[in-house]
């Protein structure tokens, strides 16, 4: 896979994510931000995909589209879940579920259950890895201070 594959595959995601949160009527302001989550997940994902195990990718890019799930929602003052919901549906394992009912229905034991146990490494990879951006306090995010809208408003009625 290349990198212009990896760049058009997260285009995509960002355009994927963005329709998934229009679909359950996220804000029209937050929307570029859902599709930049899903595009960063994925991007993480197909990136370290080519060096390591599948599960330790869906890991480390679950770890990164909650903590800028976290970010954004502190600076965009909205719930985190508005971010983290689109990001995540990349990361899910959607073939491996398709690929053990596949497996099952043609009765293949052996791969029906590598199947299952792939499946369960990867949805547990994406609640590891967001439980642990999820763990940290709010106050973490504020690594870049926040812009406030009101200081602007009281500065220029005192002037």
């Amino acid at each position: 896979m290349t990198f212009l594959t990896i760049l058009f595959e997260s285009l995509m995601s960002f355009f994927a994510c963005i329709a998934f949160s229009i679909l359950y009527n996220a804000p029209r302001k937050e929307l570029v931000y859902c599709g930049v989550s899903g595009a960063i997940g994925w991007f993480i994902y197909a990136l370290l995909g080519l060096y390591i195990s599948p599960t330790m990718a869906t890991l480390i890019s679950a770890v990164f589209v909650t903590a800028f799930s976290r970010f954004a929602s502190y600076h965009r003052q909205a719930p985190s879940t508005l971010y983290h919901i689109p990001g995540i549906m990349p990361l899910v394992p959607g073939t491996v579920v398709y690929n053990t009912m596949t497996a099952a229905l043609a009765g293949m034991i052996l791969e029906t259950y590598s199947n299952i146990l792939l499946g369960l490494k990867l949805a547990g990879a994406i609640g590891a890895g967001s439980i642990l951006m999820l763990a940290l306090p709010y106050s973490f995010f504020e690594i870049v201070p926040r812009k406030n809208k009101n200081e602007k408003k009281i500065s220029s009625t005192h002037s």
